[in-house]
């Protein structure tokens, strides 16, 4: 660096005409405002001390303007005069059901404020005695105690001397955060100073604009008791189950006493400590006279005598729709103006709280007994991935009898991901472990909580087999529409959502299996094929592409039987059958029956060839559920609604929502849908007549449909209802672990939760979803029921009413042979 340049850059600075006479006018500004040190000679001695008295006045005028401007980013940032007059606590959204119960709360701070008239005298005496005897005779600043305040300041003791109004402004301002800070701020006990002198600032606007009274409410709706509870209201109610009018003396003492130090005077974590510390509030009270000696007596033999209340807990009810609803709230907040967080608001949901309840516990009875079915279906094992291990190698040594050892068998392979990733093997690794060394201990069996169905329950099982449970821990999501509007009143997107946070509901997506053959049957219907056409069921053959290499596709029905006699769609949608599913779609044509997903609300990309009809394509709960709603609804439908309305803190309505419903099919050919889907119910050999034994079939008209996909690795059951659309799927969290017998079919592993819920719907009278009727359009005049071919037992032949009629119905020929070459099949 070249000194003598910058030498010269200075020199011609300093010297320049503007710079002279910035600093010259700076110079009289001085002597004039501040201090004249030729004045200051030249006058005596009682006139120096006027000088000496102005100028020091002056300097703390100019710094307190500094203080305020921020100068030079010296100080940071400090509340204005509008939020000295209008200061704001940070206050939690809540979340609610359209019954008003609380769902739960969005906060950074959980309090509930309260009024002055609505906290008892013994704990305003009590925080006075204690924190600010001469509250009523200053001005939010206590000339008296500054000595002891800057020693208190120098010493460490962030609160000692401090005025109630200043550690108001510390809590309702967060003065001593870090944003709060300028350059100045990285000077430790200049830091401190400075927060110090901004506290001072404003809790003397403070006391301007409030009454006393109005700052003590402040004050104690405010401060941190601890245990991520703020303010009296929900202190008192978390350490003693009450209002804070209700507090006894002792009780107030107590919570005045924590804010001493909410961690080391915890009445929880250290007993004594706060006991000890209770007393000292006791007895400052009997020094002031705020209590006598009588009460004083009584209140020091009292115990701590807590008894806890989880208010900062979240609620048990509807995790997975709370955290769905999260984003879209913030989104909102953040393009309106508000925080989601502080500013107190009411979100009005459309979840129905009993309809909520309802489903959740028809999740938690029918997973506690089918957990029950895939543990005893591992046999000897237990666990899925020991058994699949020995079948994976008994198959390896079938096929390689010579070889000796044994690769890795691809379970094994994904049991040591799950081991390497878990919390444990980090743990033991980063102790200084070997692998061998982890294994080994995490092989020992120890006492640890488990999850169960029912909660968790204290077991003696090793860490490696407690991640087996784990993984093979059955998940299952449901959701529940209102038909007429789109508002969601039940969503259940796990099994237990502080182990597993993934969403079944909207995150996941996974193959819908049969769930996915009434789209392909209203896209034929609204394609103009009636609902009384008959499709042969035979076998057939598709000459394609399978895997890059050229194959004939032959698709099999579940039973793997076929009647070989034709089937009216009604019959052939209530049994599931596959072959009449792929004829029907490739009648109507590939591209038709996507178009009608899409139409219905199908975003996911879905597999353009027949297999369409199988659902291979992965698809969540959510878009499944939306495509089922035009069915019960003459052909209306739209987006799911969550929200109904929202108010601000002041309880004006800032949001309000509206039901945009579109007309997405025929309403004749809705119609000829849910009647349809009644088939699985109503016709013999039905995927869904267990629905009977729920009692929710009799004497009304429902219906549903099944969907399973290749090994059972998903369970779906769609169910309809008049004026209501419940989805339910059933699996693991990793589908490569999953049922392998008949247990894993959407009959038996979703249609139950169904069953369980509407029985309870039904049941509860204050629910408006009884049993009927769907609707019907006005001008549909026909008979929506077909007349069926009977199939005589020992021959192909058939024979119909003699009633049918004949133009009624349309027979789709066999399309075996047919060359359906540029179709790729992915299976």
């Amino acid at each position: 660096m070249d000194w003598s340049k910058l030498k010269v850059y200075y020199h011609d600075f300093v010297n320049h005409e503007y710079v002279k006479k910035g600093l010259s006018g700076t110079q009289k500004l001085w002597k004039k405002l501040v201090f004249d040190k030729d004045q200051f000679k030249a006058a005596g001695k009682r006139k120096r001390i006027l000088l000496t008295t102005k100028a020091i006045f002056t300097l703390i005028v100019l710094f307190f303007i500094a203080l305020e401007l921020n100068f030079l980013w010296l100080f940071g940032g400090m509340p204005s005069m509008k939020e000295a007059r209008n200061p704001k606590l940070s206050v939690p959204t809540q979340v609610l059901t359209e019954d008003l119960q609380v769902l739960g709360q969005f906060y950074l701070e959980n309090r509930n404020p309260v009024d002055f008239s609505e906290i008892d005298s013994l704990t305003i005496d009590a925080l006075i005695a204690t924190e600010d005897i001469r509250f009523y005779q200053h001005n939010g600043l206590d000339l008296r105690s500054l000595p002891g305040m800057f020693f208190s300041t120098l010493t460490g003791d962030t609160r000692g001397g401090s005025t109630i109004n200043q550690q108001a402004v510390k809590n309702i301002y967060k003065t001593r955060r870090d944003r709060s800070q300028g350059l100045l701020g990285y000077i430790p006990v200049v830091r401190t100073i400075i927060a110090k002198l901004k506290e001072w600032d404003v809790a003397i606007k403070m006391d301007f604009f409030f009454t006393k009274n109005e700052i003590l409410a402040l004050y104690l709706n405010a401060v941190d008791f601890g245990d991520t509870t703020y303010g009296i209201k929900l202190a008192s109610k978390h350490f003693f189950s009450k209002e804070p009018k209700d507090l006894s003396l002792h009780e107030s003492a107590l919570l005045i006493g924590i804010l001493k130090g909410t961690s080391y005077y915890s009445p929880k974590r250290h007993p004594e400590r706060a006991l000890d510390r209770r007393n000292v509030v006791l007895s400052q009270m009997l020094r002031y006279g705020k209590i006598n000696q009588e009460q004083y007596d009584k209140a020091l033999q009292q115990p701590l005598g807590l008894k806890l209340t989880e208010v900062v807990k979240e609620h048990s009810k509807a995790p997975y729709f709370r955290t769905m609803l999260r984003p879209v709230l913030e989104k909102w907040c953040d393009e309106n103006g508000y925080n989601l967080y502080t500013d107190g608001l009411k979100v009005y949901t459309t979840i129905n709280y009993t309809m909520q309840e309802m489903a959740e516990k028809a999740v938690e009875e029918h997973l506690v007994e089918l957990q029950k079915l895939f543990v005893a279906e591992q046999g000897s094992y237990k666990f899925w991935f020991d058994r699949q291990i020995a079948k994976e190698k008994a198959e390896y040594k079938r096929e390689h009898p010579k070889e000796k050892e044994l690769p890795l068998m691809p379970a094994e392979k994904t049991l040591n991901s799950l081991i390497e990733n878990s919390e444990v093997y980090k743990r033991l690794k980063s102790s200084g472990l070997n692998d061998s060394q982890i294994r080994v201990k995490m092989a020992e069996p120890h006492a640890t909580r488990i999850l169960t169905h029912r909660g968790e329950k204290e077991i003696t099982i090793s860490a490696i087999d407690s991640i087996k449970t784990v993984a093979q821990f059955l998940q299952a999501g449901l959701l529940s529409v209102d038909a007429s509007n789109m508002h969601v009143k039940a969503w259940v997107g796990g099994s237990n959502f502080d182990y597993f946070k993934y969403d079944h509901v909207a995150q996941a997506k996974r193959q819908v299996g049969s769930a996915f053959k009434p789209i392909v049957y209203a896209s034929a219907i609204e394609n103009g094929i009636d609902k009384c056409t008959l499709v042969v069921d035979e076998p057939f053959s598709i000459k394609t592409v399978i895997n890059g290499e050229s194959a004939n596709w032959e698709p099999k029905n579940s039973s793997g039987k076929f009647s070989y006699a034709p089937m009216p769609m009604r019959t052939a949608l209530g049994r599931s059958v596959n072959s009449v599913a792929i004829r029907m779609l490739q009648s109507v044509g590939v591209d038709k029956v996507i178009e009608t997903a899409k139409k219905l609300g199908i975003s996911s990309n879905l597999d353009a060839n027949l297999s369409l009809a199988l659902g291979t394509s992965d698809i969540s709960l959510e878009e499944l559920a939306r495509a089922y709603v035009p069915f019960v609804n003459l052909g209306q439908g739209g987006d799911l609604v969550i929200l109904t309305k929202i108010e601000n803190k002041e309880g004006e309505v800032v949001y309000e929502s509206e039901t945009k419903m579109e007309q997405l099919l025929e309403p004749h050919t809705a119609y000829e849908m849910s009647f349809l889907l009644r088939g699985s119910v109503e016709v013999g050999g039905g995927t869904s007549r267990r629905l009977y034994s729920y009692g929710v079939a009799e004497g009304n008209e429902i219906g549903g449909k099944t969907g399973t996909t290749n090994d059972y690795r998903d369970g779906w059951f769609m169910g309809i209802t008049p004026g209501l659309v419940t989805g339910v799927w059933v699996g693991c969290e990793d589908n490569r672990i999953h049922f392998t017998n008949a247990n894993g079919q959407g009959g038996r592993a979703a249609l139950p939760i169904f069953g369980r819920y509407m029985k309870a719907v039904y049941a509860d009278k204050n629910t408006q979803y009884k049993k009927g009727k769907f609707p019907k359009p006005e001008d549909y005049t026909e008979s929506v029921y077909c007349y069926e071919p009977e199939v005589i037992s020992d021959s192909l032949q058939f024979v119909m009413d003699s009633l049918a009629r004949d133009s009624a119905r349309l027979l789709i020929d066999p399309i075996q042979n047919r060359r359906l070459d540029s179709i790729r099949i992915s299976l």
